[in-house]
């Protein structure tokens, strides 16, 4: 195979995260000969940032039927439930037990997002399409001598296609370049469609000092805390491997998560190891704090792998299907919705 794009094709998918992945391996599946297919993204492989974690059991089903979900089990942590507590306690715990009489995977997939993209990119190459890279999208006009639409990318290149799906993301050209209004359904602006203690969020990808007594404490599921300073995240990225993978580090890594609110100011575009642990302090159960003076025994973060800020929005898209200088644009994805993270349903929904 050849990175070199062809000067036309019949479908062209623009963005290769899991929402990119899962509709070029399910149109092969549906019929469509790769030799009709191309994917492009425009970053190298592994540069993606994006950091979805979760894969609901709707979505293993839906990526069973592409010999995908095994693949992904393999490698993640099969969260049991949720829990939902305070700085002392468990206010409440739901477990996912209650669907095994309706699914195979009767647990929620903790799988960091860019091993997600791997497995997915892996099984579309066997079946026997490349994603090719890296190719941004600058500009979309009316093909020439191919009935549909021609993409222009900034590389100089140009591609024809019959249909367009844009895939790629919240801020996505193909959308922009369509024309297509993204914003809130209820017609609020950014500003006012998020509350103001929950508008601002901190992730980061972390390696904790976890006693040995606790070292199974967050391992099978995802714990949300509540407090009056706000809410707090804590999720492990997968199997020891996964975090190998990742960042080179033989033990389990988290993910951590709490809100900024817009009071406070914004936080820092890639937050300090001092910061993150300041706030896990604020936020987090006490068992998790570095402080000795609630906790006897002092857990502190120890390494900073990742860590970002982003504020929180919905937006819908006005339509997900347009025709567009002589060929039809499709939505898929971020590019089609945005909404809070919450729930872990950003990836699955999108898949």
């Amino acid at each position: 195979m050849t990175n070199t794009l062809p000067t036309e094709t019949q479908i062209i998918v623009v963005g290769a995260g899991p929402t990119g992945l899962a509709a070029a391996i399910s149109l092969i599946y549906s019929g469509i000969d790769p030799s009709n297919l191309t994917i492009v993204d425009c970053v190298e492989k592994g540069a993606n940032t994006s950091r979805a974690l979760a894969i609901h059991a709707a979505t293993l089903e839906a990526l069973d039927k592409y010999d995908c979900a095994s693949r992904l089990v393999e490698l993640g942590i099969k969260g049991t439930g949720w829990r939902l507590g305070d700085k002392t306690s468990t206010i409440f715990q739901a477990s996912f037990d209650h669907i095994a009489p309706y699914t195979k995977f009767p647990f929620v997939l903790i799988l960091e997002q860019s091993t997600t993209e791997r497995v997915l990119e892996e099984r579309l190459k066997e079946l026997g399409v490349e994603v090719k890279r890296p190719y941004r999208v600058t500009g979309m006009r009316d093909g020439k001598e191919f009935k549909g639409t021609e993409i222009l990318f900034e590389s100089g290149e140009t591609i024809s296609a019959k249909y367009v799906i844009g895939a790629d993301g919240a801020r996505s050209s193909v959308r922009q370049l369509a024309g297509i209004n993204f914003s809130d359904p209820d017609g609020k602006s950014v500003e006012d469609s998020v509350d103001n203690r929950v508008a601002q969020m901190v992730l980061a990808d972390v390696s904790i000092s976890l006693p040995e007594d606790q070292a199974a404490l967050q391992a099978s599921g995802i714990s949300l805390t509540a407090s009056e300073a706000g809410m707090f995240l804590l999720v492990p990225l997968g199997k020891p491997t996964v975090s190998e993978q990742l960042y080179g580090s033989s033990d389990t890594v988290y993910r951590i998560g709490f809100n900024v609110p817009r009071g406070l100011g914004e936080p820092p575009s890639k937050p300090s190891l001092e910061y993150l642990q300041n706030n896990t302090n604020l936020h987090a159960p006490f068992v998790l704090s570095s402080d000795p003076d609630v906790n006897p025994n002092p857990v502190r973060i120890t390494k900073v792998h990742w860590s970002t800020r982003f504020r929180m929005r919905s937006a819908l898209a006005d339509v997900f299907f347009k025709r567009v200088h002589g060929g039809i644009v499709i939505l898929l994805g971020d590019a089609a919705h945005i909404h809070s993270p919450a729930g872990g349903q950003m990836s699955s929904s999108c898949i």
